[in-house]
């Protein structure tokens, strides 16, 4: 007989109550038969005498556990969301070529005494003498091959292929091949000792103190890295924060981030696009479209692609736009324009998609409609033509999906719950540290943002806009009033702030109030005769505007020579100079689009 009594185990599952006389649930049928060779399940007969019922739950929460699998507060019998959870991490990662083993001679070298468990050894905390400093856990795993690949769905269901690979885990002293730690630190960041329950770090609010910095250990060999980061070491991961009544993951310039994961050209725009580059071409479309974008990007993202947000009511947020993953979860989590960012990527690049997505079960709601399908009113499903994003919702597996062909069958994927308690699922560590590898080691994942960033300047600057009455009334578009670096670095950031004042009366109302406050130019001129004078008008009132809705605008408008931003350590200076106020010193890189 198989692991758990052959059950399909799956949430709402349980292992009943013998002492209430209430049956077990497996499989998601209520007291199901007996097993061939099992005595039967009703926990009492008539005459009152109690059988001895088997605890399948409990068992797969041990076992999940004792692998390494923790995101399980406690082995309580009842399949629930965290157990779920705990069975789609196992999946994820069972996935995976190079896994975890615990050296059991090792172990019992350090500390003769304590069991094998990853719940045991766990709790020894950091190992003392260690030189750098590390965790008994870290110090007693290896790096072994996988070879009893997991291939079916992560769904989050104990099916025959997931009893199989747990039961191969267990035989193989196999271990989670990512670990997160939470440590203390000395004042140059470096380790010092563990935090208290700080090994095996998996809920979002498992730890909610800022103190200590989260690393992590990477057993896996998934991904490539980069110069200069050495994966069998560990490597920096974030730390909590509190914002308002949320808290969650954050990684902060420079204090979490690789310098390697910096937004210079050479990542965003492609390798071709240099720094020295774009010095050489100070006047051409892409050093305008980069200085622009990099200057917003360092209000949202602060210039990194590792630098992610998680703990506000976005879900998760990143890029130089932070798409968010969902808005607002109160009454359950609205569309969000990461799921657009994703789609995207998928749509480029499917071999990157899963390397950084998809593999973990994630996709977007809705497939990228191709640019040469849009049409004026209509860029497919994803497309919200009045605040001018593409915004969505996630998918995941369901235990019918067939991993390979998920990229083309998104249709037949199951949405995720948006309750805030389902969907924070995507907040936790181990979901955070996907993220963040995503930006740090994959390259179209990187310039697939170069790509976004400049679709949404597009259809900014074509907002249609209409200011004054009459026959001197001025119609025209964003593009064609404001054509300076500077102010459209302001609208860009305006419109990743809150997209709904930039397309609709908040941006016109600006207009027509430099107009009333510059009374002596001549404003009944054609926008293509317009000097900088005006543009200098336009751009004072936009900023003043912006900034009373977010004063951080104040900093990009400063850009590159705002406060504060030498802490940050960028390997960019001011080598392609400040934002350019004069008329028509944008000039958007359209290329490819």
């Amino acid at each position: 007989m198989d692991l758990y009594g052959d059950f399909n185990l799956q949430r709402d599952d349980h292992d009943g109550s013998q002492n209430q006389s209430h049956p077990p649930r497996w499989g998601g049928v209520d007291n199901p038969p007996p097993p061939a060779g099992e005595s039967a399940q009703t926990p009492q007969e008539a005459g009152g005498a109690t059988f001895n019922v088997p605890q399948y739950v409990q068992k797969l929460q041990r076992d999940l556990r004792s692998l390494g699998f923790m995101i399980i507060p406690e082995p309580n019998g009842k399949f629930d969301r965290y157990t779920e959870w705990a069975v789609k991490e196992f999946q994820c990662y069972a996935r995976m070529r190079t896994v975890a083993r615990l050296n059991a001679q090792r172990l019992q070298q350090y500390s003769p005494q304590t069991g094998q468990s990853a719940v045991d050894v766990s709790a020894l905390g950091a190992r003392q003498g260690a030189n750098p400093p590390e965790s008994y856990y870290v110090g007693t795993l290896d790096s072994v091959s996988n070879d009893a690949l997991y291939t079916g769905p992560i769904s989050g269901i104990v099916n025959a292929r997931t009893r199989t690979a747990i039961d191969h885990w267990l035989s193989n002293n196999f271990r989670c091949p990512v670990v997160i730690e939470a440590w203390q630190i000395n004042r140059h960041g470096q380790r010092t000792s563990i935090f208290r329950h700080g090994t095996n770090v998996w809920r979002y609010n498992e730890i909610t103190s800022g103190g200590p910095r989260v690393f992590y250990r990477d057993f896996s060999g998934y991904y490539s890295y980069p110069n200069g980061c050495n994966p069998n070491e560990y490597q920096v991961l974030g730390a909590y924060y509190h914002y308002s009544t949320y808290g969650g993951p954050a990684s902060i310039v420079p204090k979490h981030t690789w310098s390697q994961a910096e937004m210079m050209p050479e990542l965003l725009v492609g390798p071709t696009t240099t720094l020295a580059s774009l010095q050489a071409d100070q006047n051409g479309a892409t050093t305008s479209t980069y200085r622009v974008v990099r200057a917003a990007a360092e209000q949202e993202c602060m210039g990194a692609f590792d630098s992610i947000n998680a703990y506000d009511d976005a879900l998760i947020s990143l890029g130089p736009c932070h798409w968010t993953m969902g808005l607002m979860p109160q009454h359950g989590y609205h569309n969000g324009e990461l799921p657009g960012f994703l789609a995207y990527v998928l749509s480029k690049d499917r071999d990157s998609y899963l390397l950084a997505f998809g593999n973990f079960g994630l996709y977007p709601s809705e497939a990228w409609t191709r640019s040469s399908d849009w049409t004026a009113t209509n860029r497919g499903t994803l497309w919200n033509r009045h605040q001018r994003t593409f915004n969505g919702w996630i998918k995941t597996h369901n235990d019918n999906t067939d991993p390979a062909q998920a990229p083309n069958n998104i249709q037949n994927l199951t949405d995720v719950n948006r309750a805030a308690d389902e969907a924070n699922y995507f907040k936790t560590w181990h979901w955070f540290f996907r993220m963040i590898m995503a930006g740090r080691t994959v390259a179209q994942v990187q310039q697939a943002m170069w790509d976004m960033v400049r679709y949404r300047l597009r259809d900014v600057l074509d907002v249609p806009v209409r200011a004054g009455s009459g026959p001197s009334a001025i119609v025209s578009t964003l593009g064609h009033i404001f054509t300076s670096e500077k102010a459209v670095a302001i609208l860009l950031r305006w419109h990743i702030y809150r997209p709904a004042h930039v397309t609709g009366q908040r941006v016109s109302s600006s207009i027509q109030s430099a107009i009333n406050a510059s009374p002596t130019l001549a404003w009944t001129l054609p926008p293509a005769q317009w000097t900088d004078a005006h543009e200098s008008a336009l751009t004072s009132r936009l900023l003043a505007d912006a900034t009373a809705v977010n004063p951080t605008q104040a900093l990009l408008a400063a850009w590159p020579s705002y406060t504060g931003r030498a802490d940050r350590h960028y390997a960019l200076g001011d080598e392609l100079g400040s934002l350019r106020e004069t008329r028509n010193s944008f000039s958007l890189d359209s290329t490819g689009l």
